[in-house]
């Protein structure tokens, strides 16, 4: 069954509806960004969505694999993805974008997450100096290919997460709501490597998105807000509609 990830969640009703509806992960954006929330609404979030969260149970699962440099990629990244999948509940993510290190740490340890997405052109080396695991973006745009440098890299990241690359959007990537062609992820799951998509996703097309890349898991933002807020109807549809493709 396809992984859900809701991003850009901003209220504490925004991120129970996603929970209660299944989704797998749930975003907060700590980047320069229309979504960008604060320290104390992100703590609100963690404790409304797991109150029994336990802040490092989830980094854990992949410091062992994370040692395993000796594995192939696909064996990595599914054995890092199945590890996050145990814990049986909503995993909470915070979406960075090119900013300084001890910004991150700082912010990881005031809220307890559970994975930190880098979404900028951070190195991949960086995810080994953040103490909980991590979601690395890579951007799809003309030049782009799976031989990318640093996407199969193993020990680092423990997600692999594909997004358009958008020019015009200049440093802010991510969030616009602009599809790429779904058959360049569809190259990385022939190589069996699980990975997440983004990128112009819906409640309507997310279905086919499935079944054309045949992705880990996607993630939407966006498609699933109306007024620039966020949707509990197009919540709950998304996320259907991607667990049944």
């Amino acid at each position: 069954m396809t992984v859900v990830k809701i991003c850009g969640v901003r209220t504490v009703e925004a991120a129970v509806t996603a929970a209660e509806n299944g989704a797998d992960v749930i975003g907060m954006i700590f980047a320069p960004s229309p979504r960008l929330i604060d320290i104390s609404t992100a703590q609100e979030i963690a404790k409304a969505v797991v109150p029994a969260h336990t802040k490092r149970d989830a980094a854990a699962t992949t410091d062992e694999l994370n040692k395993e440099c000796n594995m192939s990629a696909p064996e990595y990244f599914k054995a890092c993805s199945d590890k996050l999948l145990s814990h049986g509940r909503p995993l909470l993510c915070g979406v960075f974008q090119n900013q300084d290190l001890d910004h991150i740490l700082s912010v990881v340890r005031q809220v307890p997450l559970d994975l930190v997405q880098l979404h900028g052109t951070e190195p991949v080396q960086m995810a080994r100096q953040i103490p909980v695991s991590v979601i690395k973006v890579f951007h799809v745009g003309a030049d782009f290919t799976v031989d990318t440098a640093g996407l199969f890299d193993t020990g680092y990241h423990s997600v692999i997460l594909l997004d358009t690359k958008v020019p015009a959007a200049g440093a802010q990537q991510g969030g616009h709501g602009v599809q790429f062609d779904w058959t360049v992820a569809r190259s990385l799951s022939d190589r069996n490597v699980p990975f997440l998509m983004a990128g112009g996703l819906s409640p309507d097309n997310v279905d086919e998105a499935v079944k054309v890349a045949r992705p880990w898991g996607v993630d939407v933002s966006s498609g699933v807000e109306t007024d620039r807020a966020k949707d509990p109807a197009k919540i709950q549809a998304f996320i259907n509609n991607a667990k049944a493709a």
